[in-house]
């Protein structure tokens, strides 16, 4: 009877899923996004700081590369973090980031039902994208020749965490998400399009600094030979 009654209370889509100790969240949208976007703000703050503390002088695409990293670095590890160490009591947690969690499950209530997918996935992401990413930032300011392996597995395991998550919610008829324009749009499309329109040109971006790497090394072997 109580998950009868949850499943009528709460705002999620399918609005019959059971979801558990269900409580309203006490920030409001606005509250949210302007938490989440203050957050942001100070990693690019901090990124700027990192940027001025560099071995050597970063073109502007490699600073901009860098405070996406540590950007992607905070939400997978504090965010997709906590998602995935209290998935099955998020609905129910009086913290902020469980008010975050309970505003975008908005756009897909997999977040609030330990959906077994969700919770593989943003663990992976929390612990393997995540301590790539770091890598990533300290490749770049150290100017080290692991930044970019870094960066391409960090990439290559957003692209294909996003592409599974957006697919398998199309898949099932976009069931998990509330239809109205904001949250479908807004959220579930705008908030994930960055995790496979960046990662996608860093792929090819570090794709070829390897391969120019790599034909350098073997011009450099093949003329040693050769004397």
């Amino acid at each position: 009877m109580e998950d009868i009654i949850n499943a009528i209370q709460h705002p999620y889509f399918p609005q019959d899923t059971p979801i558990p100790h269900y409580v309203a969240s006490k920030l409001d949208m606005s509250q949210s996004l302007l938490t989440l976007g203050s957050a942001v703000a100070g990693l690019v703050v901090l990124s700027g700081i990192l940027i001025g503390r560099a071995r050597n002088a970063l073109s502007c695409k490699d600073k901009l590369i860098l405070v996406w990293m540590l950007v992607c670095a905070g939400i997978h590890i504090v965010l997709e973090g906590y998602f995935s160490f209290n998935h099955g009591t998020l609905a129910g947690k009086s913290t902020v980031l469980a008010d975050l969690w309970r505003e975008y499950a908005h756009s897909d209530s997999r977040y609030l039902t330990s959906d077994p997918f969700t919770v593989i996935m943003e663990g992976i992401t929390a612990v393997f994208d995540g301590s790539f990413a770091l890598v990533a930032v300290y490749g770049i300011l150290a100017d080290s020749p692991i930044r970019h392996p870094a960066q391409l597995i960090t990439s290559l395991a957003q692209l294909y965490g996003d592409v599974l998550y957006m697919a398998t919610n199309y898949m099932e008829g976009f069931k998990y998400t509330n239809p109205h324009p904001m949250y479908f749009y807004g959220y579930f499309v705008l908030m994930n399009l960055p995790w496979i329109v960046i990662p996608t040109y860093l792929i090819v971006d570090s794709c070829k600094s390897i391969y120019r790497g790599m034909l350098i090394a073997q011009r450099a072997t093949s003329t040693k030979k050769a004397e």
